[in-house]
């Protein structure tokens, strides 16, 4: 196994990074249901050769689309938390997505980055901002991408961190100064890019042809772009995806939805039987063909710009055939962009390393962290206690009782009780992460 972290394989120019996407699960589901449906996915995805997985934070986005929203909007758990279940599951590291001005202030965006970091052992982090500007006058309650960016860079205890964000190839499109955007952040201190879904190449050759230009003009090395790509085999997913600000010509759409290839064919003898011409692809067969049609039109028409380039797959929906397909859409893009690196190539496979011997001893010392962090928080709540202040982040019916239960003690056995409530009650398994309390 590759001994780099994922953070260094991001910010490494001279080789491409390859990641799948995830969403976690409903805020709501229980700890022991999200460690199932994590080791599912992983067991899924073990025949992949992924450097890791991108975890989102997905966001209602009702306020950047006025349309109504073709699957409707579930508050999920804490991309954080479950990140953190994927390296003992695979033995790799995750890229968390963080929406930074959602945040309820500042400083709950440090105490989720302290407890990333520092319980959960993450190192990248894509920030992302608001889906939608508020009117003038108005201010998010967290904080900016760059003010984000300063905190992350600025982090001296436990392991380092490193950032990126997002680059939207339709703000290109529309304005032109996406390449602008991506140097400005560049400027402060991320270190790669990820595109939305592409089904539009036009836009992603304008956007890294000029993005390159641009960093040679002004002496900057160019920092890598992860090439996002979606399956879609349902006019339902077609619609989201549009609704997500994804550009998909008209051409594009028309192609993958084609009317199914049975044709009428007399015989004869007179009668009209069906026939199917079996070459033809299923819709969501067609988007992952035009996906590495697009992938080949982007390298070829953008190898002389300086950009590496990596890739990213996921699936915007449910749908079991559009899960299926990324997968195959993996190993179809991966292949396309390592041949045209033009050296020899070959996938290893590696024994899942275990934490102190075995995986569930993995696991035995995640939940010692979590108790230790647990510790921490209670070892807090008495000092605010005894000093007449309160816990700005105790404020749910289980941290209350937890309080009572460390008014006053200092007793080890105490503590260890007090976590046994608090990971009982769902609060370090993530649930109340996702509801924005730490």
């Amino acid at each position: 196994m590759n001994a780099e972290n994922l953070s260094t394989i991001l910010s490494d120019p001279s080789r491409p990074c390859f990641l799948f996407g995830v969403t976690p699960p409903r805020h709501n589901t229980p700890a022991g249901k999200c460690r199932e449906i994590c080791a599912k996915f992983v067991a899924r995805s073990r025949t992949l050769a992924t450097d890791g997985f991108i975890v989102y934070d997905i966001q209602d986005e009702s306020t950047r689309n006025s349309g109504k929203r073709p699957f409707p909007f579930r508050e999920l758990m804490d991309p954080g938390w479950y990140a953190s279940l994927f390296r003992a599951e695979s033995g790799k590291d995750c890229l968390v997505y963080k929406c930074c001005p959602t945040c309820e202030s500042v400083e709950h965006f440090e105490a989720w980055l302290d407890q990333s970091t520092s319980l959960h052992g993450h190192s990248a982090f894509n920030l992302v901002g608001a889906a939608s500007s508020l009117p003038t006058g108005e201010s998010h309650s967290g904080p900016s991408v760059e003010k984000a960016g300063q905190l992350v860079k600025k982090r001296h205890e436990g392991p380092s961190c490193h950032f990126g964000c997002v680059a939207i190839a339709e703000r290109h499109s529309a304005k032109g100064r996406e390449h602008d955007n991506m140097v400005r952040k560049i400027g402060w201190g991320a270190e790669w890019f990820v595109s939305q879904g592409i089904f539009d190449a036009e836009s992603t050759i304008c956007l890294l042809n000029d993005y390159g230009a641009l960093c040679k003009a002004r002496g900057i090395v160019p920092k890598k772009v992860l090439l996002t790509f979606v399956p879609c085999g349902r006019k339902k997913t077609m619609d989201f995806i549009k609704w997500l600000g994804m550009s998909v010509p008209e051409e594009v759409e028309k192609r993958i939805f084609q009317e199914e290839a049975v044709s009428d064919q007399m015989t004869s003898e007179g009668t009209t039987t069906k026939q199917s011409a079996t070459a033809k692809p299923t819709p969501v067969q067609e988007s992952c063909i035009l996906a590495k049609e697009n992938l080949i039109k982007i390298l070829e028409q953008t190898a002389g710009c300086g950009v590496p380039l990596g890739l990213n797959v996921e699936s915007v929906s449910g749908y079991k055939n559009e899960i299926d397909a990324t997968h195959d859409l993996f190993r179809t893009l991966q292949a396309q962009l390592l041949d045209h690196r033009g050296s020899p190539w070959m996938v290893r496979w590696y024994d899942v390393p275990s934490i102190l011997g075995g995986r569930e001893d993995g696991v035995l010392q995640r939940r010692m962290s979590e108790l230790n962090y647990v510790k921490e928080i209670l070892q807090n709540i008495t000092a605010k206690k005894k000093g007449g202040g309160g816990y700005a982040g105790s404020n749910s019916d289980e941290d209350g009782g937890v309080q009572a239960l460390a008014k006053g003690n200092n007793d080890p056995l105490v503590f260890l009780l007090a976590g046994a409530l608090l990971f009982g009650s769902g609060v370090v398994a993530g649930a109340h992460i996702s509801r924005g309390k730490i």
